[in-house]
């Protein structure tokens, strides 16, 4: 019998998490082209360094009305997919950081 290290598991945990965060990113883009709106992807998953306790970086850029249905939608696609969502809502942010995340991120519509 082969024991599996620490190492192991995180090594296969933080593979588990991009491949999960890429399937929540296609069923982003299905909603978003569905809707009037738009998801931006930052942090880990963008710069390929998803780790095994990385979260989901989420900017929810939607009409006002559309926001809260697009942040339940965010928060139940990476529950099926056993990630941590880290949502932001791009009208009660600060300018300066949704300009950051748009120009660094992955724009889904």
């Amino acid at each position: 019998m082969s024991a599996t290290t620490v190492s192991e598991r995180k090594r296969a945990e933080a593979a588990r998490r991009a491949d999960a965060a890429r399937q929540v990113v296609d069923q982003l883009r299905a909603y978003a082209r569905s809707r009037s709106g738009r998801f931006v992807i930052f942090g880990s998953f963008v710069d390929r360094r998803m780790r095994h306790d990385s979260d989901f970086d989420v900017l929810i850029d939607f009409p006002t009305g559309e926001i809260p249905a697009a942040w339940d939608f965010v928060e139940e696609a990476c529950s099926s997919a056993s990630l941590d969502p880290d949502i932001h809502d791009a009208s009660t942010s600060k300018a300066s950081f949704v300009d950051r995340v748009i120009a660094k991120g992955i724009i889904v519509s």
